[in-house]
């Protein structure tokens, strides 16, 4: 079912706009009904915190949303942005603001920083400074420290490439377009070739190879580094 129904919603994701805009609008009612949920004092504690699980999960859905170009790059901007202008009156955002921040950041950072790696760098640092004035609990203040060692040590060192293969006759003919839907390499492999194998092949073909390198399907899956089953049986896997 899955296999049938992807290519006609990756073909609804990039030439229906008004379907984009008006899921997306959905999403938008529902996070701010939410937070209405959130904010009210007749609000129980047991309430407040599965109205706050479901406001993760909305913008986790917007993100994977990006990853497959559903959503564009300005969108992700202007949610960042307004997640952190959301404040107390003191210039402070709410707690789940910044939770908020860090799990959509946790879908979409790795690709992000190769198209914003500036803003992206700039509004870390922002929640990092915004963490240390405020009153936050442990584990919200966990989730910015693990975010900016990830923004550091991970995502400004890898290149994020969509890689699409299709079997010829024995054969898997490879293509790699980077977030801005350019090719930057194509190649065949034996399908019985691991996909070690597959990134060294990619990087070898890269004029400038970052050392690390990220690679995704074009439904926003990311592929395993280290996965030693052959590439034509991964792959089939995957897109099942």
């Amino acid at each position: 079912m899955r296999r049938r129904l992807q290519p006609l919603w990756s073909g609804i994701c990039i030439r229906d706009r008004d379907f984009n805009r008006a899921l997306l609008n959905e999403c938008q009612d529902k996070f701010e009904s939410l937070l209405q949920v959130v904010d009210s004092p007749s609000t129980s504690k047991s309430e407040a915190a599965l109205a706050e699980k479901r406001l993760t999960r909305i913008v986790k859905f917007i993100g994977h949303l990006y990853l497959v170009k559903c959503v564009p790059h300005r969108i992700i901007h202007a949610i960042l942005t307004d997640l952190i202008i959301r404040g107390d009156g003191h210039g402070r955002p709410a707690e789940i603001w910044v939770k908020c921040s860090c799990t959509l950041l946790e879908v979409v950072g790795y690709a992000f920083a190769e198209v914003d790696a500036s803003y992206l760098v700039a509004f870390i640092g922002k929640l990092v400074e915004l963490t240390a004035k405020s009153s936050f609990g442990a584990p919200t203040r966990r989730l910015v420290e693990e975010l900016q060692v990830i923004s550091t040590t991970s995502w400004q060192s890898k290149r994020v490439l969509t890689v699409r293969a299709e079997m010829g006759a024995g054969d898997l003919e490879v293509s790699c377009t980077n977030m801005g839907g350019e090719q930057v390499c194509a190649f065949s492999m034996m399908a019985s070739a691991k996909l070690p194998d597959l990134v060294a092949e990619v990087k070898s073909q890269i004029l400038n190879p970052f050392e690390v390198l990220t690679l995704i399907l074009d439904t926003g899956e990311l592929l395993p580094d280290d996965d030693e089953t052959p590439i034509g049986d991964l792959l089939r896997d995957l897109q099942e």
